[in-house]
């Protein structure tokens, strides 16, 4: 539990009544940057289980997940594991910022996160990927101007290569036509935002980036 600066409130409540209720929370958000040129970066979006309670089957920022009480930036690398089966040290990250975002879900779900945003730039195999099942059904390779112009409806569709996730775990070769209202919604021009500070990562630029609230 937190304030809406993140600021730990120093008690903890079950995530069913955060969500009721709509207490804010802090939660993680990693943009994987894994090629493409500099002014078009590639990164990986992640399909979400159509089991989920929010946004359930719908393609996200490449790792998406809460944070365990007490937890610091050791519950997102939990979360790249959990949702990417990536073993991604610390050092690795780059924190661009923070994020508030309040949705009211039609299920009643209230969501009221401070969301730590950070990049990793890699190269990834995609089929080298080991998702939970549970959280992650497909994983998709995209360049984020293509994602851009989805999210703003300047773009009907577009075909992204990439790898399904079978109900064992086990990952095939798939391609995925992505359409604007497959997409989570995100307010504040967060897709923009993300795309020009994965151009800097992907130039090389990275480390000069200095953490904002968004």
């Amino acid at each position: 539990m937190c304030d809406d600066r993140g600021r730990p409130l120093g008690y903890t409540r079950p995530r069913a009544l955060v969500h009721r209720d709509g207490d804010w929370h802090r939660s993680f958000h990693c943009w994987v940057v894994h090629g493409g040129s500099p002014s078009n970066p590639l990164v990986l979006l992640q399909r979400r289980s159509p089991t989920k309670d929010t946004w359930a089957g719908l393609w996200d920022v490449s790792v998406a997940g809460h944070y365990s009480a007490g937890e610091g930036i050791e519950g997102g690398l939990r979360e790249i594991r959990e949702e990417l089966g990536l073993d991604v040290p610390a050092a690795d990250l780059v924190h661009v910022g923070w994020r508030r975002e309040q949705v009211y879900h039609e299920n009643g779900v209230i969501e009221r996160e401070v969301q730590d945003i950070v990049f990793l730039h890699r190269e990834v195999d995609l089929l080298a990927l080991r998702p939970e099942p549970q959280e992650v059904t497909g994983v998709a390779s995209i360049p984020f101007r293509q994602l851009l112009r989805l999210t703003d409806g300047q773009l009907g569709s577009f075909t992204a290569p990439g790898v399904r996730v079978a109900s064992n775990g086990c990952v095939t070769a798939a391609s995925f036509a992505l359409y604007p209202p497959d997409l989570v919604s995100r307010s504040g021009g967060y897709y923009g935002k993300a795309a020009r500070l994965a151009a800097r990562l992907r130039a090389g630029r990275g480390r000069v980036i200095r953490r904002r609230w968004w």
